[in-house]
């Protein structure tokens, strides 16, 4: 008989209401694997959860724990599982979809009417996420990795598969001259696999100096502080300068800043979630200059290769991680996560990871 061990996880009970306290054991089901959690990311829409108990249209209706980038360590493996064994290192899909819904036979799986995301208000009941001190998840959430990559690169495979679905929601980058809106961790990453797709230059604009500087080491070729108008004024009266715009902010003036600097008959991808009650789209330009609007979400059926990414090591996250905390000290790196003068992507660590 499996020893029972009290487990711990980050419940959100309301708005700045976060805290470490017993969550259950689940058992483990016969294609199910219990991971003892190594590394988990705060995202952009775990703050916002944390603040206002709610991101965008979903909202908290009962006690949840937050996190969907985790990778950890495999502790226990259900009675009909092939493939895994005990210690493997693997990283966690957050998205389980259903494969027969009208967008799963599309190929379109992001788009799924019963995705089960960990650690979202999405659906309800909502499915409890990664910050736990383990949890319970079906294999074929996992992907497999060799027990020696750290925690601190695989950690970064979901925010790394959204980027790379945005690139390929874009079309070929190959000696394209490409503008990022945003320089957080999918703006950085986006960089990254931009730098990896041929961009010829790609540009962040984004008015924190420590992110631009962060961009830079990413693989950016320059950079602009929106805050100085006339950078982006010069570029919109010139006709503008890219071939593709990436919006990754979730800023309303960001999204009409991207617009303004894409040439004529170029793209704009809209990666970050806009606030719907006071969104700005500059259809003007959109129609003057002939400019194709693709949105993305998520990620579809490139989260393996965004693992195997990052294990080779053609994207290195590394100078965009910034802080590391322990699990148990959850809302002090919530905290230090909102100090953007400073951190980019702050990371919690399971306990021995």
């Amino acid at each position: 008989m499996r020893q029972q061990i009290q487990n711990r996880g980050a419940v959100l009970h309301g708005p700045e209401d976060l805290r470490f306290e017993p969550v259950s054991n689940e058992p483990v089901g016969p294609g199910e694997l219990r991971i003892k959690l190594g590394a988990a990311g705060i995202c952009g829409s775990d703050q916002h959860y944390y603040r206002h108990a709610r991101m965008g249209r979903f909202v908290l209706k009962s006690p949840f724990v937050l996190g969907h980038e985790m990778s950890g360590d495999v502790i226990e493996v259900g009675s009909e599982i092939a493939g895994f064994a005990l210690g493997d290192r693997v990283v966690v899909d957050p998205a389980l979809t259903c494969g027969t819904c009208p967008s799963c036979r599309a190929g379109r799986a992001n788009l799924c009417y019963n995705v089960q995301f960990m650690g979202s208000a999405s659906h309800d009941p909502h499915l409890d996420g990664g910050y736990r001190d383990s949890f319970v998840v079906n294999a074929t959430r996992c992907v497999k990795v060799p027990r020696d990559t750290p925690h601190e690169i695989i950690a970064a495979t979901e925010p790394l598969s959204v980027a790379v679905h945005a690139i390929e929601r874009a079309g070929p980058l190959l000696g394209r001259d490409v503008l990022i809106t945003g320089g957080g961790t999918i703006g950085c990453l986006t960089v990254a696999c931009a730098a990896v797709a041929g961009a010829a230059r790609i540009c962040v604009s984004d008015p924190n100096e420590f992110r631009r500087e962060t961009a830079l080491k990413m693989g950016a070729s320059d950079v602009i502080d929106p805050l100085k108008r006339e950078s982006v004024n010069d570029i919109d009266a010139s006709g503008g300068a890219f071939d593709l715009g990436f919006e990754v902010s979730g800023n309303t003036s960001a999204f009409d800043d991207c617009v303004r600097m894409v040439r004529r008959g170029g793209r704009a991808i809209l990666v970050g979630m806009i606030p719907t009650g006071n969104c700005y789209v500059p259809f003007d330009h959109m129609t003057i200059r002939e400019i194709d609007l693709i949105p993305t979400f998520r990620q579809n059926g490139v989260f393996e290769r965004a693992a195997k990414m990052l294990v080779e090591g053609r994207v290195d996250p590394r100078p965009i991680v910034t802080g590391r905390y322990e699990l148990l000290r959850v809302k002090e790196a919530f905290a230090a996560s909102f100090h953007t003068d400073r951190h980019i992507k702050v990371l919690l660590h399971g306990s021995g990871s």
